[in-house]
Order: structure tokens, then sequence, then C-alpha cells
């Protein structure tokens, strides 16, 4: 045959050639249905162990049957065709290829890809013979899978990143953008491509977007914050971070990310509104208010610097005012307000910016104030009383007199209780007349609940040390009246107890600014709910009684499905109604002993206690079911959904680990799809 003269003549050159090169080559003679051996160069027969005695040997002699019915297949393909053809498969790392491939190739990569190119040789019309070039494109399949991978992964990003992403070309022209963007601002892809990302934003942001932008271009990332505009008008709070993008050692664009801290900016614009409200309610309660902190004056109300004559108190020192005979008290009183230990209301000596010194009843607690802990201090100005106390002591006569003529009670009880006088003031406060009083155990016109207590403190009283007691007595009209007693013991010289000397006013109003206080304190303004500050020091409270409780617990975290959107469509007065029917809704359904919490924004959090495992689960589909009923508010009728994060209390856990493991669990309940509750899981 022609072929054969043609390869016989030149096959000293061809051997040289073809054994010089890295690829494998298999040069095989057709016999019918049959392809057999002619030559094999070094590589290939090192790779598939052939030698000069496989000369004329078929594929089926030498290759598993598997394999030489695949090359078969690609051969008769080739020569029906009449043409090269390509084709590519792999092997594990241990095959017949292995003693080829260098051992960090079988690291990365569990296969070795092999690509075969076929070409037929023809003598006229007959193919005579195929020549099979096989070559090792690992490397290449490699590259190409992590290329699959960072795209798959630049995809996830700007698919289900939260967070809007533009992509910007070197002219800040808009070339892609994600989910998110429209999510956030409203506008679409037709909307925004191809325009550029400074006209899209509001003409008093465009300097400080241009500068930022063109600082990235720079090499550097950048971040910045703007106001923007939702598609439909509504006011957005961003936060811009401008990222380049280097293509081969040049940036020639930009990933433009946009934050949405609208939530959070307009909480903040709530608290604010709120802190206002809550300052001017203390301004015009009608006694001394003053908050402190590390002993520094941050806040008093118009009525503390008028008893104490300052016209500004700020960062001014407590015990500038204090007596210095009280310092030292105070100082173990703070100390255990700072511990958290329970105090009584005390009396101090203030000494006012003229040298006056006033006796003042306080009241402290704890409170969060702009972000610190703080104490408020109530001040109420005792002075006349405590001198008209000394004058009683001094003369009989004179405190009859004084007595008559104050608005204050003034009591002189026998050691048994009995009322031996009664001031005239008992009629305008009480609505008794002094004689009705007279000869009566004082007692009998205390509240049920407020005698046992009452009766204790008076076994307790001493001649040095003079009670203050708080109680409910009966008013002639059937009311219960609160009053604040001040009792002295008074005794003879050899020590017998004589009588008892009270003085007492009337504290409703300062009853109801106490309870007014404490609930502004531990709940929720628009909600009327317990607030964070009272339901963590709740969960921590019940965390530390964990292991003594036959009860399980378990935390709910819970907001509304797309919040922002009813804010942004229908309005924040419909969104503050939205939020108090929502309230509503999950009192309704959950039990009282289960503890309800809004946290800010649409954030709510549960706490309940259980025995059945599955119960946090059974209570997380009781709320979706009640939560997607529909809501009807003024004209507005629609549907919310809502997402549910639970985590169990399961060992040792701190609030904030626990609070935590329920956003990670609210997290991945959004993740899921939203309207659905998903389960913290320790991984």
């Amino acid at each position: 045959m022609y072929a054969d003269q043609t390869i016989h003549h030149h096959s000293a050159a061809l051997l040289r050639t073809f054994d010089k090169i890295s690829d494998y080559v298999f040069f095989m003679e057709v016999d019918g249905a049959t392809y057999r051996y002619v030559f094999v160069n070094e590589p290939g027969k090192r790779a598939i162990g052939w030698t000069d005695d496989d000369l004329g040997k078929s594929i089926e002699d030498k290759m598993p049957p598997e394999t030489a019915a695949l090359i078969s297949r690609y051969y008769n393909q080739a020569i029906r065709e009449r043409k090269s053809v390509v084709y590519e498969d792999y092997q594990l790392a241990d095959s017949f290829y292995t003693d080829t491939l260098e051992s960090e190739d079988v690291l990365s990569l569990p296969l070795h890809y092999f690509e075969s190119e076929v070409t037929p040789v023809f003598d006229g019309e007959t193919c005579t013979h195929v020549i099979s070039v096989v070559r090792e494109v690992t490397e290449r399949k490699r590259r190409e899978l992590e290329l699959t991978i960072l795209r798959d992964q630049h995809e996830s990003l700007r698919r289900y990143s939260p967070h809007g992403i533009f992509v910007l070309d070197h002219d800040f022209r808009i070339k892609s953008l994600n989910p998110a963007v429209t999510a956030i601002t409203g506008y679409t892809e037709d909307d925004l491509l191809n325009r550029s990302f400074i006209d899209w934003v509001e003409t008093s942001e465009r300097t400080t977007v241009e500068a930022g932008l063109r600082h990235a271009m720079s090499g550097t990332p950048h971040k910045y914050a703007i106001r923007g505009r939702y598609r439909s008008g509504e006011p957005l709070d961003l936060a811009i971070l401008n990222i380049p993008i280097e293509v081969g050692g040049r940036i020639n664009g930009l990933f433009a990310i946009i934050i949405d801290h609208t939530p959070e900016k307009d909480a903040e614009r709530a608290m604010r509104e709120s802190e206002r409200r809550y300052r001017q309610l203390i301004e015009l309660i009608p006694e001394g208010i003053i908050v402190h902190g590390d002993g520094h004056v941050l806040y008093a109300n118009a009525i503390a610097r008028s008893t104490i004559g300052e016209t500004d108190m700020h960062h001014e020192s407590i015990f500038q005012f204090i007596a210095p005979e009280h310092h030292e008290r105070i100082l173990k009183r703070l100390e255990a307000l700072r511990l958290g230990d329970p105090v009584d209301d005390t009396e101090l000596t203030l000494v006012t910016h003229g040298g006056q010194r006033l006796h003042m009843d306080i009241t402290s607690l704890v409170i969060d104030y702009e972000g610190t802990t703080a104490v408020l201090t109530v001040l109420r100005d005792v002075t006349e009383k405590r001198e008209m106390e000394e004058a009683l002591r001094q003369s009989e006569t004179q405190y009859r007199l004084i007595t008559e003529n104050m608005s204050d009670l003034v009591c002189m009880l026998e050691p048994d209780g009995t009322v031996r006088y009664a001031s005239p003031s008992h009629l305008h406060v009480l609505g008794y007349t002094p004689s009705f009083y007279e000869g009566k155990n004082t007692l009998d016109f205390i509240h049920p609940r407020d005698v046992a207590s009452t009766r204790q403190t008076l076994q307790t009283i001493t001649a040095a040390s003079p009670l203050t007691l708080e109680f409910r007595h009966a008013h002639d009209d059937g009311r219960w009246i609160w009053l604040e007693t001040k009792i002295q013991a008074i005794y003879s010289d050899t020590g017998t107890l004589l009588h008892y000397l009270t003085v007492t006013r009337e504290i409703m109003q300062r009853k109801v600014v106490e309870k007014q206080l404490r609930h502004l304190a531990y709940h929720d303004t628009l909600t009327d709910l317990p607030n964070r500050r009272y339901f963590l020091a709740y969960l921590e409270e019940s965390l530390s009684r964990i292991e003594e409780e036959a009860e399980s617990l378990a935390i709910l975290s819970l907001d509304l499905d797309r919040f922002k959107w009813v804010n942004d469509t229908l309005g924040h007065d419909i969104g503050d109604e939205l939020l108090r029917q929502f309230a509503h809704r999950l009192t309704d359904v959950l039990r009282k002993q289960d503890v309800i919490a809004r946290f800010g924004g649409d954030e709510f959090i549960v706490l309940i206690r259980y025995n059945d495992p599955i119960a946090p689960r059974r209570v997380a589909e009781k709320l979706l079911v009640a939560l997607e009923q529909p809501w009807q508010i003024e004209t507005h009728a629609f549907v919310t959904t809502s997402s549910i994060g639970i985590a169990s209390c399961d060992g040792a856990v701190s609030p904030k680990q626990l609070l935590k493991r329920a956003d990670i669990a609210l997290y991945k309940a959004k993740l899921n799809g939203r309207n659905g509750y998903a389960l913290y899981e320790d991984r």
C-alpha cells in the first residue's frame, strides 16, 4: 500500500519525532472492524505497558473491555465522518496513566482528564490506518472548575446578599445590579442599566458620591453615608461602599454596594422623640429630679435647679451639693445601686448655692440614660417638716399651734396605737374630723394588706431612730389614700415609752409618678409590651435558676417580613398601628406566663417554658397561623407574614449567647423563604 511505503520510508524520522513529545501517540492499522497496534511512542508505551511483542495486537488484547469499546467507537466515528475527532475521557488517580503525573496533581484533583484526537488515514476510499494522539488535560480542567466555582460564588453573593450590589464601568455607568437593589430602592434593571450611578442619587448628594467613586478608582475602597429616596419618594438612609475591580493589574470598574440603614435610623429618630417626651414629663413632675453617673450630674430638672439655687448643674459633682457628713453614706448607697442591690429611701441634707441647709427625702433607681447606666434620684424637700418635728419636741403648746395651721397630718398615739390627738388637717385630707379619730386605734384605718408590716415596724422603733412608713389609709368617701408617715417614739427620762408623734402627708401624686417612671423604664411606648431592658433582666434571672426549674426554656425571635414595605407604601402611622396590632395578636395567642417583649423596630422576642420537646415548634406554628391572618388598619386591608428563630436553653448559656442563637435561627428562617420558622442547631 502507498501509505505503508511512505511510513516505512520515513519511519526513522517519525519515530525520533514522536518519542520526543510528551503526548501519547498510537499508530493503528485498520483490519476490518479490528484496530491493531503498528507503532506506539515511548510515553505511550510507558502509559499502557506496551512492548515490541505487542506489535500487531488489537485494542481488545491490551485494554479492558469498557475502554476498548470507547476507543473503537471514536475510531469508527472518525472513519465514518472522514475527519479528525476529539473526545475527552477521565481516569481515577490510580489508573494506568498515574506514572506520568506529578504527585501534587493527584492531590489537587481525584480524577485525571485526557483529551484524544483521532485522525483517520485514507488510501483512496479505504481507511488504512488511524493515528491517535492522547494528551493529559487535568490542569486545564482544574482551572475551568475553579472558574466555574468562582462564577457560582459570585452569582450566589449577587443573588442572596441583603445589600444592593452595582457593577460599574470606568465611567461609572451601571452594568449590572442584584435583586437587593430593587428591594432597597424600588428601581429595576430596566430603570438603571447603562445609566450613570451618579445620576441615580439625589442632586444634593452627587458631589459626595462622585468623590467617593473617584477615590475608589485610585485603588482604595471607600465608604460613606448619603440620604436617598425610594422610587416612590420615601426617604432612605444608605451607606455606600465603593470597591475597585482590578483585571490584569488595571482598575477598570467598581463595585458600589448600598446598605440600607433606614430601619436603624428610623429607630434612632423614634428613640430621640421618646426621650424628648420622657424629658418633658420629667420637667413637669412637681419634685426635683437629678440624673447622675459616676458622681456627676448628667441632667437636673427645673425644680431641682431652683431648689439648689443653680442655673446649670451639668457635669457638676453631686457631692458639691451634699452636706459632708452624708458623703460616706451616699458613696455606699451608690455602690449598692451599681451592684444591683436594693436600696431604701433615705434622707440627707443638701447645701444650696447660698449656703442654706435643706432636708431631703430621696428615692433612687438605676436607669439607662442616653446609652449609659445612670442613677435617677427624686428629691422631696422635707425641711419644713423636720423643723416642725423639732418644734414639737420642744413644746406641746408650740406643737399644737403649728399642727393646727399646717397641711400635713399630725398625730399623737398611745403606745398601743390609740389616737390621743389628731390635727385639724385630717378633715381636709381624709374627710374625718379630728374628734372622730381620737380614742380609736390608728391601725383600724389602714388597708388590711398594710397592717402587718406597719405593726412590725412599730415594734422596732427607738428614740434615736425615727422611721418612715408608707401605707394606704381609708378616706371618708371609701377610697384608699396613699400616705407617708414619719414616726418618732417619745420616751421618759427613765426610758418608758410615753407616746408616738407622727407627721403624715398624702403622696398619691408621687405614687402615680413613680408608677409611670417604672413603667416607662421597662416598657415600650408604642406597644406597651416589656422592652429590651426588662426582657434582658428577666432572661438573666430565668437562666440563673434554670437548673432548679422542672421546665425547659426557649426564646423565639420574630419579626414582620418586609415590614419596610408597609412603612414605605402605606406610611409610618399605618406601620405603627400594625406593630400595635401585631403585639395584641402575640398576647392573644400566647399564654399569660409567656413573656413577650419588643426589642425595637419590628423585632419581638418571646420567652416560653415547656415540658414537651416539640412545644417550641407548636408555638411557632401557632404564631405563624395567627400572624398571616389579614390586617385591617383604617381603610387598608393587607396580609403579612413573619419569620421566627427558635433557640432552646441546653445547658450553661448567657443571655447574649441565647439571643444570638435565636437571631441566627431567624436569619436561617428568612433564607429559607420567610413565613416559617427555624431552630438553632449547634454545628
